[in-house]
């Protein structure tokens, strides 16, 4: 099956920015991106405009070892407790202390 789409890059984005991608395009959209729309729309816990003000607090912190893959993943499900949390970021192997969960989630609760 051949498509007419070419890969650009290969890089991780949030639902937020595929969501602002897609709406960027300047053509109508297929139906597959129709349908990837749809499901940005009613998954992306932020727009785009507050998922980059989220993503600077964040990295604001300055906490060691959470790089931008985190980010994403917290932002795009903006978790409520700290076991939300740590199930998030557990799978890359970083462990976050009660105080640096607190910090995410004081930080997050500025933009739900």
């Amino acid at each position: 099956m051949s498509t007419n789409y070419e890969i650009l890059s290969k890089e991780e984005v949030s639902l937020s920015e595929a969501s602002k991608y897609i709406g960027e395009k300047e053509t109508e959209l297929t139906y597959r991106e129709e349908k990837v729309n749809e499901f940005l729309k009613k998954h992306a816990k932020l727009d785009y405009e507050q998922y980059e003000k989220a993503k600077e607090a964040l990295i604001a912190l300055d906490i060691p070892r959470i790089e931008d893959q985190h980010i994403i993943k917290i932002l795009n499900i903006m978790p409520k407790t700290g076991t939300e949390l740590r199930s998030i970021v557990s799978h890359d192997g970083l462990v976050l202390v009660d105080e640096t969960a607190k910090q995410i989630l004081d930080t997050l609760k500025q933009f739900a």
